[in-house]
């Protein structure tokens, strides 16, 4: 009896155990424990190494992936550089091309009928030292500056384009030689002597086969960077600046000055009337400019742009001679 007993505890303490094994088994159906690293989910803080691409640069590597975002801002620095290059390039271009008119105009104004030249004095001598004129005791002259004419003339700027047709002069900025063309495009973007530029120059509309013994003339002018050419032609639109400075002096081929005043001016376009008056026979300038003064027996008009974003705006300068 005993020793059955003793084999049937034996069976109960055996089953007993089988029992505490498998609650300590993980609830992961045969997996290893919660607790095992190698199972345990992946730390959202932790680098993914499998997803990593590696850059090799000069800073080393780079452990950031490279996205559509990084691609964008590359095209973006490469589109901007070169638009800024660009930009530069038609700056300086610009700069170069008004030293160069400015020079050669500068040269031509030699030409001017206007001009005047006065010896010049001595780096030690100044002008009230040798202005003596009838007060001075020795009646000494030679120390007087002499004016001299200029010993040029028309003819030398025919000669250097056969186009020349005069010149013309406000007394303070624009002084300019005057051409005639087949056309009114080659002197928008060629000077006087015939060099590629912006500049251009002052030029008669070619259908005034007549020249300045036209009843009505229009010259045109650019309205430049650096304020030369007509670009002064603005300050007529104010009329204390119009009253102040009037004149308009145009000499001509021949040497024959002809004078104008300015009467008016207007903010327009490049279609207004105005610029067909005096082309058509019918035209009769006196009927279509109502603040003329009486008595006006001829017509000059100047247009320039304005350089606004409106490509077609023009200001036009209305004078006439009586």
């Amino acid at each position: 009896m005993r020793k059955l007993f003793g084999s049937k505890g034996k069976r109960n303490r055996t089953r007993n155990k089988a029992q505490a094994g498998e609650k300590k088994k993980s609830p992961l159906d045969g997996t290893q424990a919660k607790g095992s690293r190698k199972n345990r989910p992946p730390d959202k803080m932790q680098p993914d190494n499998r997803k990593m691409k590696r850059t090799r640069g000069t800073g080393g590597l780079f452990q950031q992936p490279l996205t559509g975002k990084h691609i964008a801002y590359g095209v973006l620095i490469i589109v901007g550089t070169f638009f800024v290059a660009a930009a530069l390039r038609v700056l300086i271009g610009g700069l170069l091309e008004d030293s160069a008119a400015r020079s050669e105009y500068d040269t031509l104004r030699t030409y001017s009928p206007t001009a005047s030249t006065t010896t010049p004095l001595p780096d030690n001598q100044t002008s009230d030292e040798n202005d003596r004129g009838e007060n001075d005791e020795e009646g000494n002259d030679e120390d007087e500056p002499v004016e001299e004419e200029l010993p040029l003339s028309f003819d030398e700027l025919a000669a250097i384009n056969p186009d020349f047709i005069g010149w013309i002069s406000d007394g303070r900025v624009i002084e300019y030689p005057v051409v005639r063309g087949r056309d009114n495009e080659k002197y928008i973007n060629t000077t006087f002597v015939g060099n590629r530029n912006t500049a251009g120059t002052v030029f008669m509309d070619y259908r005034h086969v007549n020249g300045f013994d036209e009843y009505v003339c229009i010259l045109y002018g650019h309205n430049t960077r650096d304020g030369s050419m007509f670009s002064s032609l603005l300050s007529h639109l104010d009329p204390g600046y119009r009253s102040r400075n009037p004149d308009i002096v145009i000499t001509k081929r021949d040497g024959t000055s002809l004078t104008y005043k300015v009467f008016a001016a207007i903010i327009t376009d490049a279609w207004d009337m105005a610029y067909t008056i005096g082309i058509s026979e019918s035209a009769r300038a006196a009927d279509e400019f109502p603040d003329a003064p009486p008595g006006a027996s001829r017509f000059l008009l100047l247009s320039t742009c304005t350089r606004s974003s409106h490509t077609d705006e023009r200001v036009l300068i209305f004078a006439a001679m009586t």
